[in-house]
């Protein structure tokens, strides 16, 4: 049986290094691997880069892989007052600086949730993002009450328990065991303080007027049984992405909020394609 026939949990992993580089005087953690055209990798909401070890196993043959820790979030160092960014447009600033530290002017990207936003975000601030893969990802996302945000860092919340529920609730039927379970962790470990800035400046994203700017290739992919983004947010994100030079809409069946960790199979397809489209 192929590693492309085994489910993910199953796959023996390839080398994957790790390192440390300086953006923003953050000691940052990232994780890369491969050669070819430079792709970065945007985790979700409070986790880190280890969601995406499954798909850049797919593609080390492919591309170079980047993917970093936000700051505060996984092995990156917290920034010195706020621990983490809490605003969509501070964190496409330091993804474009991590890229330049890492010796890469231009680049593709792909990330989830709140890096599918920023995946979008990214090609509307800077020319140097040639094509962008959006998974769950729009250009306004009001999904979490400002109580809600506020409770996540309250003393008498445990966030990993209240919010293990809601984000299992998340996960498609599709999903395998090993991704599931994957997420069930993720939920465990989490840190308050990064999901909560994470989640402010997720909810309060409003990028509606700058998808005007993007021109590269987009593939927006939406996995069906994802309750917290809608199809009817990423469709209406695609009527305003009116200058892009091709737009591509995909629909994962029985995926939900994590495509890349529920099926990295087709994420590392949506890539593939991707890296055609801009050649």
């Amino acid at each position: 049986m192929s590693r492309e026939e085994l489910p993910a949990a199953l796959w023996p992993l390839g080398d994957i290094a790790g390192n440390y580089v300086e953006v923003a005087g953050v000691r940052s953690y990232f994780e890369s691997c491969g050669s070819g055209p430079a792709v970065l990798l945007l985790h979700t909401a409070g986790r880190d880069n280890r969601q995406w070890q499954w798909v850049m196993d797919l593609l080390r043959d492919e591309f170079t892989l980047y993917a970093p820790d936000l700051p505060g979030h996984g092995k990156s160092w917290p920034r010195h007052g706020e621990p983490c960014l809490n605003d969509v447009s501070e964190m496409a600033d330091w993804l474009l600086e991590f890229m330049s530290a890492v010796g890469q002017e231009t680049f593709l990207v792909a990330g989830t949730s709140l890096g599918g936003n920023l995946a979008l975000l990214l090609p509307a601030s800077s020319a140097r993002v040639r094509g962008t893969l959006a998974l769950q990802g729009a250009d306004l996302t009001p999904t979490i009450s400002e109580t809600a945000l506020d409770l996540m860092s309250h003393p008498q919340v445990s966030l990993p328990h209240s919010n293990m529920d809601f984000s299992l609730s998340l996960v498609g039927e599709r999903a395998h065991h090993g991704a599931r379970s994957f997420i069930e962790w993720g939920v465990s470990s989490l840190s308050p303080l990064a999901q909560q800035s994470d989640l402010r400046a997720y909810t309060r994203c409003d990028i509606r007027e700058l998808m005007r700017n993007v021109t590269c290739p987009v593939i927006m992919a939406h996995g069906d049984r994802d309750w917290l983004v809608s199809r009817r947010m990423v469709d209406d994100t695609a009527t305003r992405l009116i200058n892009a030079r091709s737009l591509e809409m995909v629909s994962l069946r029985g995926i939900g909020h994590f495509p890349h960790v529920e099926s990295p199979l087709e994420v590392a397809a949506l890539v593939r394609k991707l890296g055609t489209s801009v050649e």
